[in-house]
């Protein structure tokens, strides 16, 4: 388990420093910033799992909401 993590983090710093070889053309100024998109993800990915969490108390049901 720990060889998967490692190797999916090893990917994701190659990724990263991935971004500093090419030229972006980048519609806003903040898109050209080093690793946005990557900062981007990773902050909607945890307002996401916020949210989602959030949003069970709204839509759970009981236990026995189906009955016996």
């Amino acid at each position: 388990m720990d060889q998967i993590f490692y190797s999916l983090v090893g990917i994701c710093i190659v990724l990263l420093l991935g971004d500093l070889l090419y030229h972006k053309h980048a519609t806003f100024g903040f898109e050209s910033w080093f690793g946005f998109f990557a900062w981007y993800g990773f902050i909607c990915c945890v307002a996401l799992v916020l949210l989602a969490k959030q949003m069970r108390k709204v839509v759970k049901r009981d236990e026995d909401y189906y009955g016996d």
